[in-house]
């Protein structure tokens, strides 16, 4: 058997399929068959000496044997073209020369990288894993139901993408023409780690199609058991479903597992049904060891197999044998001693002691009571069921989980909120206090990111970074606004408000609003639903952009707002426009700040599903969390922020007449939102103003559209008189002088 790398990784077929050559081959009459045969001579794959166990296809140019062939004195006189272009052109010569009935096809086939599955069989040994753990759906540390990628079948996979790439670039091999892929998750997983990012021809892109018989051999065990096909198409939107694909799993039946006739004649049909519809020569299938095997039964596998039309009837053409029972056992055998001493499937120190999780996690409703699990050892979750708060209990505190509501922890951090929002409302309302209202939005961050990373149990280093960010954001911006309200003495957003029960409320609720959104990100990354995944380790490349990122969005915007308070501190500034320091650049440098600051958080958060290690509806929702920064883009932009600020404020300015001169010389110069030198700001193309640098027209005052002429002309006026009282002042003056 070959190694566990090549075979977990990407094991290369050759295949040529006795059938028309053109157009589409036919399907095989129903008095005839396919038969499949090997063809010995073009990978080392199929030779005698090659050594299985020591064989690496990735120092062996994919087994392909450096040799000559017939078509190239013809096609390379000059010996220029590679292996593989040799070996392409020599396919194109067998498919044009051969009989009617003759189609040579080249097929990649590929086992899919180490799964959780794999890990546990390792970890309490088979004897265990046969007839007790793999009819459960994992433990409290991993699940190995349809089985996800450990972090090393993630390197596996992306080590073979990397030697596709440089095969593709350096070797010229020839592509995959059409994909497909087993419908487990291990295989889906590999298949898109394996093949996305490769320069493919626009042609023939990694449009994969899921196929069920090319799943692995079906058992009892529950890593055999699929998703349904809502989870896949949510998890895997790119991917095609080939039809009659049912909803969910039709196969597979507990305790139960198909004969080895059974899964022979399977993948005989699968494997007759690409081969009579597919036009294609070059094809990749991403499947499991024990298929590929069965599909290519008698040899360990071949490189380069015949397949050929037998005028006869086919001696297997279907079978009606039922499962067969497998064997199990009613309580945990003994675990290897090795085992106990040694860290868990995730790398950590284990105990003794284990939860099991019962909940089926891939679309289907599957929680087994202890009845159907046949033992009551099987139900070893220790459950309180308080208003639906679930808690999973293990010797080690850390691991401790609580089941809030909802897996997603939204509805007790909105509880949270309201609660929070209308307890300081109360004071405020009742006390006319306006010190506490700015105060009760950043705590609330605060509050939301502290009790959902104590609640999620698993303290990933990426959590502990986003959660630490939000509550560093929160807490300086309400420290910030607590101290200038403090100083200030009131808040005059609040004036026609105050004493307005309703109106004054309303700003409570959409305060609550913004707390609850733009915490999502942070939420959910710290909910059970995402933990109970593997993360990758923190530092990939999402990680450190977007630490730095929070670093310039949070210098950004505590700097400027120092800088904007100590300069309308200083009495010789009143009224004056503030364009020191970051407001040289730009006229919000806190809100760009801000901004920075919560799509640096989500970029971090994301960063599991991102890198493929979180799917299904996990996945969605930890995209879905870009609602949080975008909906406070949103708020600064045309809701709260720019739109109170610029033409309200310019307005103000004009009818006024404080500073107006200065005040529309800065707006020229210095970009709305984002930083940008003034010297090349100003001269800028109004339409890029507009565009580009966000200056949309709901912001420009204009003072013949937008200005109350009425108070101008009063303000006019008043200076006119201010004029003649100083001039005439200024006239009795010199009088005075003169008559001394």
């Amino acid at each position: 058997m070959f190694s566990f790398t090549f075979l977990a990784v990407c094991a290369l077929v050759s295949i040529c399929l006795v059938g028309p050559t053109d157009a589409v081959p036919k399907r095989a009459p129903s008095n005839s068959y396919i038969q499949y045969t090997t063809v010995t001579g073009y990978f080392l794959q199929d030779e005698a000496p090659t050594n299985a166990s020591t064989f690496s296809f990735i120092n062996t140019n994919f087994g392909l044997i450096n040799r000559t062939y017939p078509t190239d004195a013809n096609y390379d006189p000059k010996g220029k073209k590679t292996q593989w272009q040799r070996l392409a052109n020599q396919v194109f010569r067998l498919n044009r020369d051969a009989p009617t009935d003759v189609h040579y096809k080249l097929l990649y086939a590929g086992r899919h990288g180490e799964g959780y599955h794999n890990a546990a069989e390792s970890y309490y040994g088979t004897p265990a894993w046969n007839c007790y753990y793999s009819e459960l759906d994992g433990n409290g540390t991993v699940t190995w139901a349809d089985a996800r990628l450990t972090p090393k079948g993630v390197t596996q996979a992306l080590a073979v993408n990397t030697f596709w790439a440089s095969e593709i670039k350096v070797q010229k091999i020839p592509t995959p023409q059409s994909y497909y892929t087993s419908p487990l998750t291990r295989c889906l997983a590999t298949a898109n780690l394996t093949f996305s990012g490769l320069d493919l021809p626009n042609r023939h892109p990694f449009v994969p199609t899921v196929k069920e018989f090319f799943r692995e051999g079906i058992s009892g065990h529950t890593c055999d058991r699929r998703g349904s096909k809502s989870y896949i198409q949510s998890a895997f939107p790119g991917y095609k479903i080939e039809p009659g694909f049912t909803e969910t799993d039709q196969l597979w039946e507990a305790y139960h597992g198909e004969t080895q006739v059974d899964q022979d004649i399977r993948s005989k049909k699968v494997l007759d049904d690409v081969f009579s519809n597919d036009r294609e020569t070059y094809l990749s299938i991403t499947s499991h060891s024990g298929e590929i095997a069965s599909i290519l039964r008698g040899a360990v596998i071949p490189m380069l197999v015949k397949a050929e039309t037998i005028k006869a009837s086919s001696p297997t053409t279907a079978t009606q044998q039922p499962y067969t029972p497998i064997c199990t056992c009613t309580s945990p055998p003994a675990i290897p001693e090795p085992a106990k001493n040694r860290t868990d499937l995730l790398g950590r120190r284990r105990d003794e002691h284990i939860i099991w999780r019962s909940n089926y996690e891939y679309g289907q409703q599957y929680a087994p009571d202890t009845a159907e699990l046949g033992a009551p050892s099987r139900q070893q979750c220790v459950i309180f069921s308080i208003l639906n708060f679930r808690v999973e209990l293990s010797s080690s505190p850390i691991m401790t989980v609580v089941h809030a509501l909802d897996d997603y922890y939204l509805a007790i951090t909105l509880l949270i909120t309201i609660g929070y929002q209308l307890f300081f409302f109360s004071i405020a309302f009742s006390l006319k206090f306006d010190k506490l209202t700015d105060f009760a939005g950043g705590t609330n961050f605060v509050w939301l990111a502290i009790i959902t990373f104590a609640l999620s149990g698993h303290h990933h280093a990426r959590q502990i970074v986003c959660s630490i960010f939000i509550m560093l954001w929160g807490a300086r911006l309400s420290g910030f606004l607590l101290f200038r309200i403090i100083k200030t003495g009131k808040d005059d957003r609040f004036d026609d408000k105050r004493d307005k029960f309703f109106s004054f409320l309303g700003f409570w609720v959409f305060q609550m609003i913004w707390v609850w959104t733009v915490s999502l990100p942070v939420t959910i990354l710290n909910s059970p639903n995402v933990t109970k995944f593997d993360q990758p380790d923190f530092g990939t490349g999402r990680d450190i952009a977007g630490v730095i990122l929070f670093a310039i969005g949070f210098i950004l915007e505590s700097v400027s707002d120092i800088q904007k308070y100590q300069f309308r501190s200083d009495p010789a500034n009143k009224g004056k426009v503030c364009d020191i320091g970051f407001f040289t650049w730009t006229r919000h440098p806190n809100y760009f700040g801000e901004i920075i600051i919560q799509f640096s958080i989500f970029m971090i958060a994301v960063s599991p599903s991102a890198y493929g290690y979180v799917t299904g509806g996990a996945f969605s929702a930890q995209y879905a969390a870009i609602l949080g920064p975008f909906f406070l883009t949103l708020l600064l932009m045309f809701v709260s922020g720019l739109t109170l600020q610029e033409r309200p404020g310019a307005k103000k300015r004009f009818e006024s007449g404080n500073h107006w001169e200065s005040f529309s010389r800065y707006t020229k110069r210095t970009s709305i939102l984002i930083p940008f030198p003034p010297q090349i700001y100003e001269p800028m193309p109004t339409f890029l103003k507009r565009t580009i640098f966000l200056e949309f027209p709901i912001y420009v005052f204009d003072p013949a559209k937008h200005a109350d002429q009425a108070k101008v002309r009063e303000r006019e006026a008043e200076e006119a008189n201010t004029g003649i009282q100083e001039e005439d002042q200024g006239s009795n003056s010199g009088l005075a002088d003169g008559q001394r």
